[in-house]
C-alpha cells in the first residue's frame, strides 16, 4: 500500500512545483522589471488628504512632449469619487499618468487603491488594485 503512495506523491510533488515556476515565468513574461534609462519621477503622496508638502513639482517641457496618441488604445477608468486611474504598463510600478501629457510615473513603495499626485499636472489619481503582479 506504502509504494503505491510513493508515485503519486512524487507526482504530486512535481505538478505543484511545476506550477510555481508556470505562474513565476507568467509574471516574468508580463511585468518587466529593468526600466530602460533612468526611472521616470515618483507619483506624489497623500498625507492627510493633500499632497505631500515636500512634494517637489515639476514642470512640463513642451519641447519634450510625447504624441497625443500616447494613451491610444488604452482606455483610462474612473474611481467612484470620479478621480482617474493610473494606465498600467509592463514595466513593475511604472504607470503612466491618466492626465495630458501623459508622462510614465514611479509608484515605488504606492499601495495599489492609493491616491497620488502627477507631480507635472498636479491633479489626483488613484493607483489600480490590479497592481498586484509588481
Amino acid at each position: 500500500m506504502k509504494k503505491k503512495l510513493i508515485p503519486v506523491s512524487i507526482m504530486l510533488l512535481s505538478s505543484l512545483a511545476l506550477s510555481s515556476c508556470f505562474f513565476q515565468a507568467v509574471k516574468n513574461a508580463i511585468v518587466r522589471s529593468d526600466y530602460p534609462g533612468d526611472r521616470p519621477p515618483h507619483v506624489i503622496t497623500e498625507v492627510n488628504g493633500k499632497p505631500n508638502p515636500k512634494a517637489v513639482w515639476l514642470k512640463v517641457n513642451a519641447s519634450d512632449l510625447p504624441p497625443s496618441s500616447a494613451l491610444r488604445g488604452k482606455s483610462v477608468g474612473y474611481a467612484p469619487d470620479g478621480l482617474p486611474y493610473g494606465v498600467s504598463t509592463s514595466w513593475s510600478d511604472i504607470v503612466i499618468s491618466p492626465y495630458y501629457p501623459n508622462y510614465p510615473l514611479d509608484y515605488t513603495g504606492v499601495a495599489p487603491g492609493s491616491k497620488v499626485w502627477d507631480p507635472y499636472t498636479r491633479k489626483p489619481f488613484y493607483i489600480s488594485r490590479t497592481y498586484t503582479l509588481n
